[in-house]
């Protein structure tokens, strides 16, 4: 019922890809076709990636989920803007409830693919190319924590941002090379990356909004705390890191402990009666 100009789909049996289907074009202007490997920015898929290594990190006893963040963040300070409220815990940030607002600063909203008019995230981006300043650089005041945490839940990019600059605090590595060393190679995602990289330049799919004028393609640009949602891959890659939170790992071995996997899909938050809760 909704046009679009491509799309890949992937089912996955028995813990691999078991059917792929490409429809339509990766890119309009060469009359490139989805295939299986045509990479795709994978937006807020990315944070499933930041919350497993965030576990690996509590595996090695080196993160307690339920310590106060602001013992694992060196890079800037989360700041509570009321006195009294407690302090933003690592389950906090995981399960979206650590009070942090999505919105930070009013002049984010101003690009042309911010917030709700746009459809992106109202953050900062940039042209894609151009330099991103650092989450210490962007946060140098602190994060604002604007709500009692624990007590609601509140969709956050920047509460994912902070989760990824906690692994690259306590891990010592750079967020891109956690990735690819502990989560992206261990299960043979060869087609993936935070970065835009080589391996994924080539085939990246460019993105179109479909409106009552006809097709636009969307402008290329990248956003601030790539923890939540920086990630570019394929159908087959995802197809494996699914098999592997399903399953527990590939044939190349797991990436998490049973129990471990078990921990984050039981709910941690009911944010409403009906729906069973938030998960890590």
């Amino acid at each position: 019922r909704h046009p679009a100009v491509g799309l890949a789909v992937g089912i996955v049996r028995g813990g691999s890809l078991g059917l792929f289907d490409g429809r339509g074009l990766a890119d309009i202007a060469s009359n490139r076709p989805v295939d299986a490997d045509t990479v795709f920015r994978i937006g807020s898929v990315t944070k499933p990636f930041t919350a497993v290594a965030v576990m690996q990190l509590h595996e090695q006893g080196l993160i307690d989920l339920d310590a106060p963040a602001a013992d694992y963040l060196r890079a800037y300070e989360l700041i509570p803007t009321r006195r009294g409220f407690g302090a933003p815990t690592v389950r906090h940030l995981l399960t979206h409830t650590a009070g942090i607002a999505e919105v930070q600063r009013v002049r984010d909203l101003l690009h042309p693919e911010a917030g709700p008019f746009g459809g992106r995230p109202p953050i900062l981006s940039v042209n894609a190319g151009e330099p991103v300043p650092s989450l210490a650089e962007y946060y140098r005041r602190g994060l604002p924590v604007v709500a009692e945490p624990g007590a609601h839940f509140a969709y956050s990019n920047p509460g994912y941002a902070t989760l990824g600059q906690i692994v690259e605090d306590v891990s010592g590595i750079a967020l891109d090379s956690y990735f690819r060393e502990r989560i992206f190679e261990p299960l043979g995602m060869t087609d993936t990356d935070l970065v835009r990289s080589d391996r994924v330049s080539a085939r990246l799919a460019t993105g179109y909004a479909v409106g009552r004028r006809g097709v636009t393609a969307v402008p290329d640009r990248d956003w601030i705390g790539a923890g939540g949602g920086g990630i570019y891959s394929t159908v087959r890659d995802i197809a494996r890191f699914a098999a592997a939170l399903a399953g527990g790992g590939t044939e190349r071995g797991p990436i998490l402990q049973p129990a471990t996997l078990s921990t984050m899909f039981e709910p941690h938050y009911q944010p409403e009666p009906r729906v069973p809760g938030m998960g890590l």
